[in-house]
């Protein structure tokens, strides 16, 4: 007959590796959900823009984010006034003119894109496209999207992704803490 081996004893003084991966674990999860949260919302930042008239009407004003669309404005045709394009300056240091074309209704201005252009042509080619469609609306639909989301997506991506990142950390601390937490039962019941 062999003999028992004796049991391992414990430290009280010792911290016991289970709490230690569980304070981790929890710890991670907190530092996680911000960056989910704020990745999340600045992937959803509405920086596309379009403009959709079926022919003879109405138009359909909408901007959305990669994640979700929202309507802004549904206009008949004799709401719609006009068309300009607004010039301003860049509000950095090196100020540059900047340009965006603009509905004018009987809500008020409506712009067509979500961020300035620094090119002039791009807005006058969107004023000059609307204009040519309120002249004969009944023959032809008009269709104008404009889409300013890469930097959302970049910044919203890299957020997201170190939040995915700390997320899977924190499940794995979770599952460490499970092992450790069954390894010490044994030595207390041996």
């Amino acid at each position: 007959m062999s003999e028992p081996t004796p049991a391992i004893p414990i430290d009280d003084d010792k911290p016991l590796a289970s709490r230690s991966t569980a304070i981790g674990t929890v710890a991670f999860l907190i530092l996680a959900l911000p960056f989910l949260v704020l990745g999340l919302w600045l992937l959803d930042g509405k920086s596309r823009m379009d403009l959709h008239c079926a022919p003879g009407g109405p138009c359909t004003l909408t901007k959305s984010g990669w994640l979700t669309r929202e309507p802004v404005a549904t206009l008949p045709l004799d709401a719609i006034q006009s068309v300009k394009v607004e010039r301003t300056k860049s509000a950095r240091r090196k100020s540059v003119p900047i340009f965006r074309p603009e509905l004018m209704t009987t809500q008020g201005k409506l712009p067509l894109f979500a961020q300035w252009a620094t090119v002039e042509s791009e807005a006058t080619a969107v004023k000059e496209q609307v204009e040519r469609y309120l002249a004969s609306p009944a023959s032809q639909s008009l269709e104008v999207t404009r889409d300013d989301r890469r930097s959302s997506l970049r910044v919203g991506g890299a957020f997201t992704g170190v939040g995915v990142g700390l997320l899977v950390f924190s499940l794995w601390l979770a599952w460490r803490t499970r092992m450790h937490r069954r390894l010490e039962a044994a030595r207390v019941s041996e």
